[in-house]
């Protein structure tokens, strides 16, 4: 326990240390030091048998509030406070010293005048021990219970810091577990987007389905009606596909399949179709087509970019196309019709020797 006086605050002052408090411990050797910045607390005890200073101070029971300042810090403080104690330590001496050379003499003084009166003297030197052991007893009484009123303070402060540690974690787990629900949102919209896409295309060549090149072959055969524009239905089936495939294997057969679509791609308008309806057979779709001519361009070429060698794994591999071409308007007014157009405008040129082209019309 601390027991305040002058000279502590003088010390507190001395040292230059904010709100700085040096009290006694619960002997008369011992010294309790505090501050609160930095916040920690430390025991001085004094030796007062000891020749050196520095065997007649030490500091021990160092505790620490706050983070730990450097260490040349610490030292530089702590050996502020040994000096100030030493020199408090030796001011107590001297007057104690000089306290009992007074008393001394007083008491000589007193015994040669008084000699009659001991008797007296002595009742009330007891009268005065019962009292001050009275005293002592409710001093040791309130240092016991200050003693305890900091084992609970510092209990509670322990207390304070693991509830504030449980809630920490609590919020870093909550945080956490909502970090993996936007993930897991993020990946199941992403895996219904995936599902979406691939229920209207082709999972190998990325390509529209059968059923999406139908429902966009119906829409712009209506706006075919309302206008004067026309639609060409290309119906490409490969050729020496199968030949490649039983060879080199269907992994090498489905990069094939891969790249024919990469090239379709290449040569067709953000307006255009191009679809996988199945196996080797591909639909091309062309909007609003103002002549013969310019379809035929576009299926010379694209037989000439079709028998460009594939090349996979070191080995070259070679297909062609058949294609068949039939005319919205002209050749049908219905989805159905212009691909069975097309689809027998394309079985007529295989039958004539494959890789070329030909018109529903010219048959």
């Amino acid at each position: 326990m601390l027991a305040f006086g002058n000279p502590e605050e003088e010390l507190g002052a001395e040292l230059g240390v904010e709100e700085f408090v040096l009290g006694r411990g619960t002997d008369s050797r011992r010294y309790v030091l505090r501050t609160l910045v930095p916040r920690f607390i430390a025991t001085i005890s004094f030796n007062g048998q000891s020749k050196t200073n520095s065997q007649r101070v030490q500091v021990s029971d160092v505790v620490w509030w706050d983070d730990e300042p450097p260490s040349n810090e610490v030292d530089d403080l702590l050996a502020r406070a040994l000096a100030s104690v030493l020199e408090i330590e030796q001011q107590r001496e001297k007057a104690i010293e000089q306290k009992i050379s007074d008393a001394l003499i007083l008491a000589e003084e007193r015994f040669d005048i008084e000699r009659h009166n001991f008797r007296d003297i002595g009742e009330r030197l007891e009268a005065q021990a019962e009292e001050l052991a009275i005293i002592a007893e409710e001093q040791q009484l309130n240092i016991e219970k200050r003693i305890e009123a900091e084992k609970a303070l510092r209990l509670s402060e322990e207390r304070l810091q693991i509830q504030v540690s449980e809630l920490i974690d609590s919020e870093e787990r909550m945080a956490a577990q909502a970090q993996e629900m936007v993930w897991l949102a993020e990946d199941l919209q992403a895996a219904e987007q995936k599902m979406k896409f691939l229920a209207n295309h082709d999972a190998l060549t990325l390509l529209p389905s059968r059923r999406l090149c139908l429902k966009y072959l119906k829409d712009i055969l209506a706006e075919d009606r309302q206008g004067n524009g026309k639609t060409a239905v290309f119906f490409i089936d490969l050729d020496g596909f199968k030949a490649v495939n039983d060879t080199l294997g269907h992994e090498a057969g489905d990069a094939i399949l891969v790249g024919v679509a990469d090239r379709i791609r290449a040569l067709l308008a953000p307006e255009d179709m191009a679809a996988r309806i199945g196996g080797d057979e591909f639909i091309i779709l062309l909007k609003e087509v103002t002549d013969r001519d310019g379809v035929k361009v576009l299926a010379q070429t694209l037989i000439e970019q079709l028998n460009v060698p594939f090349v996979l794994d070191g080995e070259e591999a070679r297909v062609g196309a058949s294609v068949g071409i039939a005319f919205s308007v002209d050749d049908g007014t219905t989805a159905e019709q212009l691909l069975n157009c097309a689809d027998k405008s394309m079985y007529e040129i295989k039958k004539k020797g494959k890789n070329n082209f030909g018109f529903f019309s010219d048959l």
